[in-house]
């Protein structure tokens, strides 16, 4: 895709962003610079309920806080093992996903397997975002930290949202108050996974799978440089025959693929009638398999009735079935994000009190640095290489 090519079809999300830079730029002087990468619009706004909150459930609160450490701690250990697995799978499995990539709504970024809708994606990180402040706030008044602020920012393109605790207060406490208030913000995006896990699994897609039926699959991406991108399938088309066999949703499509083999021609249709002959790979991790290059396969809806307001309730739902869908998944992502034992995150600073309480403070904090530093090259590695792998195979 040409520079020209990727204006034109990322022009509306484009001109989202232009509008929001313009809307910040006019309203500049209410904003302030954090870490030279931040601003930060700050109000007093909710400060109010926090502490109401945090006063009247303050027992439960705490008690939550401390149950977050080990769980915080538990959270670290798994994204490490995801970076690991993901340095594996970048070296020795071809073809295989990324582990992280970079989140910004409506954008595809080279090498990652998911497009994160503008709308879904500034709606459900600005929910997740909120909650995991919330979780650092009420426990941080439940310990008697003054709260001395709210509010709202950017980083980049992405939303924020943020409490202030006094950092003051904040040092003075133990170590296991500190950790209780760092590990609550990850806490509340696990319990926001499960919340929404819940209501998408358990009510919106009940409800849309009732209001309506299938009538194709389509694919959430196209491995670049894989049959199907090679084919010029599109993540957005609705397909509904495989060799001239017609399904309607995602258990025919995946039965047809399975009784094909690695280099065999196979042609398959989308619904406006265009055809494309694929001759499919093999599956990394089992070569005896077939392998189309496809993530996310999902089944495509349309509304049982075309009566306006059935069509419109509908849709109405199927909003919210997406909305929940992208906060859950969000959700869990940046929990764990935070809980990487970096720097300034929730999981580094976790890690630096830790560290100290157990070699001292002048030892602690050069093992802390190292570690972040590991982490930070780690992570570099992981978001850069597929993007330069992609750019560079479709050149």
């Amino acid at each position: 895709m040409t520079f020209v090519e990727w204006i034109i079809q990322y022009k509306w999300v484009l001109l989202a962003y232009l509008i929001l830079a313009i809307i910040v730029y006019i309203n500049r002087k209410k904003f302030i610079v954090e870490s030279k990468i931040f601003l930060l619009y700050k109000t007093k706004h909710g400060v109010g309920f926090i502490n109401n909150f945090a006063e009247k459930h303050k027992e439960f609160v705490k008690t939550v806080g401390y149950s977050a450490i080990g769980i915080g701690f538990l959270g670290m250990l798994i994204i490490i093992g995801f970076f690991i697995k993901g340095l594996y799978d970048l070296f020795f499995v071809p073809g295989a996903p990324p582990t992280v990539s970079l989140a910004i709504p409506g954008v595809a970024i080279p090498g990652s397997p998911i497009t994160i809708p503008f709308v879904y994606g500034i709606l459900a990180l600005f929910i997740v975002v909120l909650f995991h402040e919330f979780g650092h706030g009420i426990v941080a008044r439940a310990n008697g930290i003054k709260i001395k602020s709210t509010g709202v920012g950017l980083l980049g393109p992405l939303p924020l949202a943020f409490v202030e605790p006094d950092e003051k207060q904040l040092v003075k406490e133990s170590s296991v108050v500190q950790n209780s208030i760092f590990a609550a913000g990850p806490f509340m995006n696990i319990v926001l996974f499960g919340i929404f896990f819940l209501l998408c699994t358990a009510v919106f897609i009940p409800l849309t799978d009732t209001m309506s039926h299938t009538d194709g699959v389509s694919f959430n991406s196209i491995s670049p440089g894989l049959a199907a991108d090679k084919a010029g399938m599109q993540k957005d088309i609705v397909y509904v025959e495989f060799n001239n066999v017609a399904f309607n949703d995602t258990t025919g499509f995946l039965a047809a693929l399975t009784n094909t083999t690695p280099g065999q021609a196979v042609s398959i249709k989308d619904i406006n009638g265009k055809t494309s002959v694929i001759t499919l790979g093999a599956n990394p991790k089992n070569e005896s398999s077939p392998y189309l290059g496809v993530i996310g396969v999902q089944n495509d809806y349309i509304p049982n009735s075309g009566n306006w307001l059935y069509q419109a309730v509908y849709y109405i739902v199927f909003f919210f079935a997406k909305l929940t869908l992208w906060v859950y998944l969000l959700s869990l992502g940046i929990g764990l994000a935070n809980l990487l034992p970096l720097g300034p995150v929730d999981g580094g600073r976790m890690l630096n009190i830790a560290l100290i309480d157990i070699n001292g403070k002048e030892k602690g904090t050069k093992w802390w640095a190292k570690i972040s530093w590991i982490t930070l090259f780690v992570l570099i590695i992981l978001l850069v290489i597929p993007i330069l792998r992609s750019l560079l195979f479709k050149a």
